[in-house]
């Protein structure tokens, strides 16, 4: 037997009981919000662009907000016209290194800290959304529930999935120099698209 298998031997036998997760009751959080106001507030102060579609044509708004973006991939539905690439033919993550523009669509954003819950099932590659420079997300002003609570009963209540994760605003860090940087480890830009 390996050190390895050795460890996780003993981490196995020495696992606590799992615990149950206490019932909250939800209705405690109700606030009568404006869920679409207090969603755009946070991710506007996280650093995203929150923007009213005023059509339905994700395609075109993206193209006016970024015109000079010349490699670009959307996983949403009907708009494979909009792709440069195809991710048939990268073989690793580094080869899209150039991507411009990703579009992907979430079914679940919190008005809380102004995040969007993206999934397998919205990702083609889970490199994806952290490797692009610019990314819209297009959301419906009705996936958008007060606080993580309610996004964790939906995540809970879905179908299940290997990844997900909460994105808010673009990629930042402050480690340097106590200096804020933008798109240090992954996006330059966050556009939430609200339909």
């Amino acid at each position: 037997m390996s050190s390895r298998d050795k460890i996780l031997s003993r981490i196995e036998a020495n696992k606590p009981d799992a615990l149950a997760l206490p019932n909250i009751d939800l209705s405690l959080f109700d606030e009568g919000l404006d869920l679409v106001q207090e969603f755009t507030k946070k991710a506007e102060v996280v650093g995203a662009n929150v923007i009213d579609m005023v059509s339905n044509d994700v395609v075109t708004q993206v193209e006016n907000l970024f015109p000079d973006a010349k490699i670009k991939y959307s996983a949403i539905e009907n708009t494979s016209a909009f792709n440069t690439i195809d991710l048939a033919n990268i073989e690793k993550p580094q080869d899209l290194e150039d991507l411009d523009i990703l579009i992907l669509e979430s079914e679940l954003a919190v008005a809380e800290n102004g995040s969007v819950w993206v999934t397998d099932k919205q990702l083609p590659m889970r490199v994806l959304p952290f490797i692009t420079k610019h990314l819209v997300i297009v959301t419906s002003k009705d996936n958008i529930v007060p606080y993580m609570h309610q996004a964790y009963h939906k995540i809970n209540a879905g179908d299940a999935n290997d990844f997900g994760v909460f994105i808010a605003g673009p990629s930042k860090t402050a480690d340097i120099e106590q200096s804020l940087v933008i798109g240090a480890h992954g996006a330059l830009s966050l556009t939430l698209l609200l339909k």
